[in-house]
């Protein structure tokens, strides 16, 4: 159990925060492979991480986990495939201390993918000028975790979230067209959604 009173006996300051973490795939980075959210936070802004180390709270920190959730965006028109491709190829994997707490496609946890597109009007109407894509649309939090199902990561406890994208799931042709173009990158941002337990100041 997480450490959610004072010696004294009174309640420790509890807030609801997510946890996030941010993997960014470069020009020319092929997504294929096995990637982890919360294991290298170090030299990252806030806008990318929220963790001060990697993989561990700090000592009497903790964390319970009431959800989980996957977002991603994409405006660069020669990236236009590379969301879908990825998303319903790759798994998610929550290993908190030495078990497992979720599994299952990043589908699930990103929720769905929607797109807005514009022709350019100066030459063929099939010309692609501008494009946005987006997961997760409509939910803050695609997997929901509550009542007794919720997980505790207690303080220094190790936990991370496992992405991986199988090269006998795509094929060649897949992987280029999901590989970013130059001059640009795709941003992962995965989030845990609950309250953090931490020392009152």
């Amino acid at each position: 159990m997480p450490i959610v009173r004072l010696p004294q006996g009174s309640l420790r300051d509890e807030i609801r925060l997510p946890l996030y973490d941010t993997i960014t795939i470069a020009a020319a980075e092929s997504p294929v492979g096995v990637r982890r959210f919360f294991s290298s936070v170090q030299g990252k802004s806030r806008a990318r991480t929220n963790l001060r180390q990697n993989n561990l709270l700090e000592t009497a920190v903790s964390y319970r986990v009431q959800g989980m959730a996957l977002d991603a965006q994409n405006f660069y028109a020669d990236n236009k495939k590379a969301l879908p491709i990825i998303m319903e190829n790759s798994s998610l994997r929550l290993r908190i201390g030495e078990k497992d707490y979720w599994e299952g496609p990043m589908t699930y946890v990103a929720g769905r993918v929607w797109q807005d597109t514009a022709a350019a009007t100066t030459v063929a109407a099939t010309t692609i000028e501008h494009i946005v894509q987006h997961y997760g649309e409509a939910a803050v939090q695609p997997v929901i975790l509550s009542g007794k199902h919720v997980v505790d990561v207690n303080p220094l406890q190790s936990f991370f979230c496992e992405w991986t994208l199988d090269s006998a799931d795509v094929t060649a042709a897949e992987i280029t067209a999901a590989t970013p173009a130059a001059g640009t990158n795709l941003k992962f941002q995965f989030s845990l959604k609950g309250l953090l337990r931490r020392p009152v100041q």
